[in-house]
């Protein structure tokens, strides 16, 4: 029975000390998780070279200008249409305050144009500007890479997206 005790608090106490997580085993995973967070955003930014995506923005050369393209239902908060046919998509969120809060910064930095549009399938669109045409649109991206030469195209492929709706 004494030895039943004994083994019984060794093994509580062993559970206590080999159990104890430390801060530093919470950073290191952390930044594991981080950096495999990291290369699979990455690898969805990519744009894959020889492959057609249905869901995803095309490249298109126009005019010698090198810009993504896709197909969205975009739609204003309230559910109407923008005007227009074309909207350069500055950043993609799934969470419509982020969309709205960037579109308020875009639109603070000379873009006044700039709106939030939602997408199909809960996209949320910070967009730098809507317009009839797709020449149009691409002078917006243009100005907008211009302007701003280090943008993180949050969601995006690295550029605007022009998107037709």
């Amino acid at each position: 029975m004494r030895n039943l005790k004994l083994i019984s608090a060794a093994f509580v106490a062993l559970m206590f000390v080999a159990c104890k997580p430390t801060e530093k085993n919470y950073k290191a995973a952390y930044d594991a998780a981080q950096i495999k967070r990291e290369q699979a955003a990455a690898e969805q930014m990519r744009p894959a070279s020889g492959l057609l995506s249905d869901d995803g923005p095309s490249l298109r050369v126009v005019d010698g200008d090198t810009i993504f393209v896709t197909r969205d239902r975009l739609r204003l908060p309230d559910g109407q249409r923008p005007a227009g046919e074309w909207g350069v998509a500055v950043a993609l969120f799934k969470m419509s305050t982020n969309a709205v809060a960037t579109a308020s910064d875009l639109h603070e930095a000379g873009f006044p144009e700039a709106t939030y549009l939602k997408g199909a399938g809960g996209k949320h669109y910070a967009v730098a500007g809507v317009t009839s045409t797709l020449d149009s649109a691409r002078n917006i991206a243009a100005d907008f890479r211009r302007a701003f030469p280090e943008y993180p195209y949050i969601g995006l492929p690295g550029a605007p997206v022009i998107i037709r709706y």
